[in-house]
């Protein structure tokens, strides 16, 4: 039962049912609601965790209050190695959008994972380098594409486990800011260029892709 539980989690697909188990009993269950903290910056750095169910937020507060979100976290992905790997302190912040459960997976027995079990290691290093992908994206956007650009990518980050015809997501203007690490006069401007083109459509707080294809030229995917 927990094998096959677990197996669902993309994380997980190449370990053993033995080596399932074993994971699960070094790992604690615990539950988030919506908007509860999990961690913040700065905090000590004691736990893994991988999100079973639910919406987890990883972000930081910079210099007069404004936020930057790095990434919305779903069932399968992981948060919390950093600090464990490289340094006591958390670099960013964790926040539940919606309720959650999260496995935690104590300090000692994350690295005893690391040093017993290979495909765990690889499965972590892997998508390490993913996210340095993504980061570096990140920085390329934000140092040469304008806000149209940047929005246009954000937008199709945020809805690529979006399976609906048309694409619809929730998600409000001030999220969307944060997460292009910008306020939200630009955004709502943007978004109304968008609207304007006939390329996307928002109204409370529900954001609808109409022409995907404009859009990918826009944040210049292929």
């Amino acid at each position: 039962m927990v094998s096959s539980v677990l197996k669902q989690i993309s994380f997980f697909k190449d370990l053993s049912n033995s080596d399932l188990k074993k994971l699960f009993s070094i790992a604690g269950l615990k539950q988030y609601t919506a908007g509860q903290m999990v961690f913040a910056k700065a905090d000590l750095g004691n736990n893994f965790f991988i999100v079973k169910t639910g919406r987890i937020k990883i972000f930081t507060t910079v210099g007069g209050g404004k936020k930057k979100t790095f990434a919305y976290l779903k069932k399968g992905d992981f948060f919390g190695e950093m600090s464990l790997l490289g340094g006591r302190v958390r670099s960013a912040s964790a926040q539940a959008t919606e309720d959650s459960e999260v496995l935690v997976i104590s300090k000692k027995n994350f690295k005893r994972l690391i040093i017993e079990n290979p495909d765990f290691s690889l499965n972590l290093l892997q998508t390490l380098v993913e996210r340095l992908h993504k980061a570096n994206k990140d920085m390329e956007s934000m140092l040469f594409h304008n806000i149209l650009g940047r929005l246009a990518e954000a937008i199709l980050e945020l809805s690529k486990d979006k399976h609906t015809k048309p694409v619809k997501m929730a998600i409000d203007q001030n999220e969307l800011a944060q997460y292009l690490g910008t306020t939200r006069v630009p955004v709502c401007r943007a978004i109304n260029t968008l609207k304007r083109a006939g390329i996307i459509d928002y109204r409370r707080g529900e954001l609808v892709i109409l022409n995907q294809a404009r859009l990918q030229s826009m944040a210049g995917s292929d």
